[in-house]
């Protein structure tokens, strides 16, 4: 399992508006992914399914993967 950021400080936080960060924590079912893929704190975890989670209600990423 690799590790998506090597070191858990290369975010300092997460912003809804950017879809292509995001993406990258996002697997190809359209689930968020885990803490032991991602790497990051429980705080950041949870910083980061906040955004994803609106990004998803903007439309900016979405809810299911497309066939």
């Amino acid at each position: 399992m690799a590790k998506i950021f090597k070191h858990r400080t290369d975010i300092p936080f997460f912003d809804y508006k950017d879809f292509k960060t995001l993406q990258r924590y996002v697997n190809q079912y359209g689930q968020i992914e885990t803490r032991k893929k991602t790497g990051l704190t429980e705080s950041q975890q949870r910083q980061l399914a906040k955004a994803i989670k609106r990004a998803r209600h903007l439309a900016l990423l979405p809810f299911v993967a497309n066939n």
